[in-house]
């Protein structure tokens, strides 16, 4: 919603007034004209998280008003209000003609269009935009509809007058119906991954009040530049610049891309004092910590920090007994770009459901070919969580890699051009025609090969892709299914489909009808050239899953989460460096927890079982009464349950076996649609009502653009 700004009163802006005047008397000397006590110089075991803390400083809300195109007269305008006066202007601006007019047709929709800027954003990110009809709007359904193209800015009231701002973000794309409330609502909806910002929104160090110093300042840009640089446009920069004495701008390497708490705790971790006999003693000190499983975590980032000279201490912890040791040195081995846990990463991924986010992240982050091995082997798993965990992983680490099996969805319209060898011009006009753009496919198709199970997994988040694990997957017949315009058809035991798109028009243009093999990924190209959308493709694939047409299950955003336990051990871990006051209350904390949106493990392992076996669930319908009628008992068994984790810490081997235990164990699930097998849906837990959709890894790398 709008920010209100209220009116100031004089008071308040002679008091304003005074203030400034005040400030700029005492300039350096600071209040009261005593001077500022000149920072001292760091110590020889202080690191930058003892000086300065991460500012992340929360999102920023965009909106703006634009046009849905393209409804089937479900379209309808709005009352005259400040909505349609903006998108009004806009369109004038754009050189549309008769704009008042125009949206008077029930072919379009005037809607409001909202997107949040997370900080670190860049412009090569990619965000949702929600998308939602204004006040006493008379469209009645938004599905079929595209986006046209939407400036978003800041939006301000000032004594009760909205205010814009300056243009932030721009958004277009088709409308995927549905809210996360209420996936059914026709009059809502979102644009997947169309939403980009036009400049980046970096993070910060903030230095404590008692730290700050021009000559602090700079010494903690040499010390993170010195570790963290990449090349961009052929130059060496650093990821840290200082703006003063009190903040620098800090920049995540792509690496990290992922991970970025990893990144900004290595950077708290790294000492301000650096010499050869010190860089010794850290070393050997960390190396002892990382034998032991309860400082592990923090102790290979602290390796992490040292660099490269780290691996050899890092390989030791790969052969320790604990599993958790073994993750977290090949972990950090990884962000140093060594191969030695590449095994024991893929290995995690598959065992470790509490680490799989982040054994696949790191993997992403190699540039060793061991990795996009690895990640390629992964592909074949049979769970749902690793298959597509590791395609993700594997498109951030090259988007053109051959495994992903990326094609084409739009036929070349030059294609059966033919071009006289023997004329003149014949080498202008080849030269002429490969210049010619192809069209943009609307969406994003891969064909996998794999021997896992055959699988389709469709995105209803960030992008717009289809993933068809198993390649020559074909559809199975009967076939009579339908969204829109566009209608498949096939008789018991066919060998081919038609493919038919009704065209009703006044000027006589001709229905479209093509024959397609059963191969799905043929159908979804053919269907995608007869005009067909994301969602309408989506639709007709759903429509498919619930007539048992499919030789295989439908999931959607089946990504790996992040857990609590990670966060604790890796990030956090035993020993958190120790902040200036004033620097705890400037860091944002909500980012952190939106980041790494926390959730029970037992609520995660559900979404992991088949749609319609959590509904069947016997369980599932007695355990909010259970849990009302014996609140004692449940008390009691919480007791013991945490009695019994705070047991399995101190064994290395009872996370396996706790793991094993709650997979073979009943547990409520939520209500879900029996068509479809959602392992990454968001839950909500009865208990807090203030819980958020999880966080999702590979949100970030999601965002990616192409």
């Amino acid at each position: 919603m709008w920010r209100t700004v209220p009116r100031l009163t004089w008071a308040v802006g002679a008091v304003v007034a005074l203030a400034t005047l005040a400030g700029n008397q005492v300039g350096a000397a600071g209040p009261l004209g005593k001077k500022r006590a000149t920072a001292p110089p760091p110590k020889a075991e202080e690191t930058v998280g003892d000086l300065a803390s991460v500012f992340k400083g929360g999102e920023i809300t965009v909106e703006g008003v634009g046009l849905v195109a393209g409804l089937e007269n479900t379209g309808g305008d709005i009352p005259p209000s400040w909505f349609r006066t903006q998108l009004v202007d806009e369109m004038s601006k754009a050189g549309v003609e008769h704009a008042s007019e125009l949206i008077q047709n029930k072919q379009f929709a005037p809607v409001i269009v909202r997107m949040k800027i997370p900080t670190g954003a860049a412009p090569k990110d990619r965000f949702d935009v929600e998308v939602v009809l204004p006040p006493a709007s008379a469209a009645k359904s938004l599905a079929g509809g595209y986006l046209m193209t939407t400036r978003l800015r800041e939006v301000l009231v000032a004594g009760g007058t909205p205010r814009t701002g300056s243009e932030m973000a721009m958004a277009m794309g088709p409308v995927m119906t549905g809210s996360a409330q209420n996936t059914g609502d026709l009059k809502s909806g979102r644009v997947l991954g169309a939403g980009r910002v036009k400049k980046d929104y970096p993070y910060k160090l903030l230095l404590g009040e008692n730290k700050r110093s021009i000559r602090n300042a700079g010494l903690m840009e040499k010390v993170v530049n010195e570790r963290f640089h990449q090349n961009e446009k052929g130059q060496q920069k650093g990821a840290a610049t200082a703006k003063s004495d009190s903040n620098l701008v800090l920049k995540v390497p792509d690496i990290y891309h992922q991970n970025q708490e990893r990144f900004f705790r290595v950077v708290q971790l790294l000492p301000m004092i650096d010499t050869p006999a010190l860089r010794e003693q850290r070393m050997a000190g960390a190396a002892k910590e990382l034998l032991n499983p309860k400082t592990s975590g923090v102790a290979a980032l602290k390796l992490e920090a040292l660099g490269p000279s780290a691996s050899e201490a890092l390989g030791a912890g790969l052969k320790h007994a604990d599993p958790e040791v073994r993750f977290f040195a090949a972990e950090a081995l990884a962000y140093l770009d060594d191969s030695a846990g590449v095994e024991m990463l893929g290995q995690t991924a598959i065992t470790h459901k509490q680490f799989r986010a982040y054994a696949l992240a790191a993997l992403a982050a190699m540039e060793d070919d061991s990795a996009r091995i690895k990640l390629r082997k992964l592909l074949d798993q049979p769970e749902m969580e690793v298959r597509y965990g590791a395609f993700n992983a594997l498109r951030t680490l090259d988007e053109h890699d051959a495994a992903l099996g990326q094609v084409k969805i739009l036929d070349d319209p030059y294609k059966d051009e033919e071009i006289d060898p023997e004329a003149p011009d014949a080498m202008a006009l080849a030269i002429a025609s490969a210049r010619r753009p192809r069209p943009e496919d609307p969406f994003a198709l891969y064909i996998v090969e794999t021997e896992g199970p055959p699988v389709v997994h469709v995105s209803r988040s960030r992008r717009s892709e289809i993933v068809v694990f198993g390649r020559g997957q074909k559809l199975q017949t009967p076939i009579v299914l339908g969204s829109g315009p566009v209608l498949l058809n096939a008789a018991l035991n066919d060998d081919e489909l038609d493919i038919s798109k009704i065209v009703p028009s006044k000027f006589g243009d001709a229905d479209v009808k093509v024959r397609s093999s059963l191969e799905i990924g043929e159908v979804i190209r053919h269907v995608a050239n007869m005009g067909s959308t994301y969602p309408e493709v989506i639709a007709i694939l759903e429509a498919a899953q619930k007539q048992k047409n499919l030789p295989g299950p439908l999931f959607v955003d089946s990504v790996p989460v992040s857990t609590v336990e990670y966060f604790e051990k890796s990030i956090l871990g035993a020993t958190t460096p120790k902040k200036d006051a004033a620097v705890q209350k400037t860091a944002s904390g909500s980012r952190l927890r939106k980041m790494f949106n926390f959730r029970d493990r037992s609520s995660a392992e559900d979404d992991g079982k088949p749609a319609s076996a959590a509904a069947k669930s016997p369980k599932s319908e007695t355990s909010k009464a259970d849990a009302k009628a014996k609140p004692d008992a449940a008390k009691d068994k919480a007791a013991e349950t945490g009695k019994a984790d705070d047991d399995a810490k101190d064994k290395p081997d009872a996370s396996d076996k706790t793991d094993a235990k709650t997979d073979a164990s009943d547990k409520p699930a939520a209500k879900k649609d029996d068509s479809l097998q959602k392992t990454g849906g968001a839950a909500k837990s009865d208990d807090d009502s203030s819980s958020t959709s999880r966080f999702r890894f590979l949100d970030r790398l999601r965002g990616r653009g192409e």
